[in-house]
């Protein structure tokens, strides 16, 4: 088998497990690389030296370390489906590391800029009752903007704080939400005379249907800047800003990947352990004994 036909039962194998086009585009996207370097060689000829200049040749380049750590970690995710599906008997990539290159702190948006965006969706107009309402489902459930705006009456429960939104791969989840944007959700759906179908609706003159990811970018770049507002204000960031606020008010990595939709807590802790860490910091600072012992002798903070 070459390397080529390696990729493409890969790919096959990976659509039949239920993941997304998405997810075998980036199969695709990543790997070809490593096959443009090595050549559509027999997958048997391949040697722990060959993926070994391969790696060298990917950390000298002028790539990100973030791309040069997908790259071979798609990479391996080949032969190690070669190896379990008993297609080589010794798998080449064994002894290759992924590099784990460290984060800065995702881009969250503030809680300034927030309180700017929610002055600024005060009134009682559709387009304010609206963005009101979407600023802060996204604010609240920290929600990916496909699944807010794939959100549908039918999964929405007011009273209980509950929506069931579906995501990246077709994963449904429920997300859970405070009072404060039930009632506005719940005014939004009055305003607009809203029983059935999407809860978000494009109001344009051209729009028809429910709001469209890129619609909602555009809505919060435009209030943003009406605002005045000085950080990240696109969708994402209020998943980050939803996920740094939980993790300084005290919850746990755990329970925060739960409530992102993340398959495993170590996806969690590779994004948002940065921010466990500052928080432990500041935790640090206030309680360390040697902060209290010169709070006492009034030697300073």
């Amino acid at each position: 088998m070459q390397l080529t036909e390696a990729l493409d039962a890969l790919c096959i194998a990976t659509r039949a497990n239920g993941r997304s086009h998405r997810t075998v585009q980036s199969y695709r996207q990543k790997i070809a690389p490593m096959i443009k370097f090595l050549g559509n060689v027999d997958v048997k000829d391949v040697t722990v030296h060959d993926l070994r200049r391969y790696v060298a040749t990917q950390m000298d380049s002028d790539l990100s370390p973030f791309t040069v750590a997908s790259r071979i970690r798609h990479a391996k995710r080949l032969w190690n489906f070669l190896e379990e599906e008993g297609l080589i008997e010794e798998n080449p990539a064994d002894r290759i590391r992924t590099p784990h290159p460290k984060r800065k702190a995702p881009k969250g948006i503030s809680r300034e800029d927030l309180k700017r965006l929610l002055e600024d969706v005060r009134g009682d107009d559709l387009q304010d009752l609206r963005d009101r309402a979407l600023i802060l489902f996204l604010a609240d459930t920290g929600a990916r903007v496909g699944g807010v705006c794939g959100l549908c009456m039918e999964d929405l429960e007011l009273e209980a704080g509950l929506a069931r939104v579906t995501e990246k791969g077709g994963k449904t989840r429920q997300v859970p939400f405070t009072r404060l944007t039930a009632a506005s959700l719940q005014a939004w759906l009055a305003a607009a005379g809203i029983e059935k179908g999407p809860v978000f609706l494009g109001l344009g003159p051209r729009s028809e249907g429910a709001l469209s990811p890129s619609g909602v970018h555009k809505m919060l770049s435009r209030r943003a800047e009406s605002a005045g507002c000085e950080g990240p204000t696109n969708p994402h960031a209020f998943r980050h800003g939803f996920a740094r606020e939980y993790l300084k008010n005290g919850g746990d990595l755990g329970t925060l990947a739960d409530l992102l939709g993340h398959s495993t807590v170590m996806i969690t802790k590779e994004y948002y352990a940065v921010f466990k860490m500052q928080e432990l910091q500041e935790k640090h600072r206030k309680h360390s004994p040697v902060s209290r012992l010169y709070d006492e002798e009034g030697d300073g903070k």
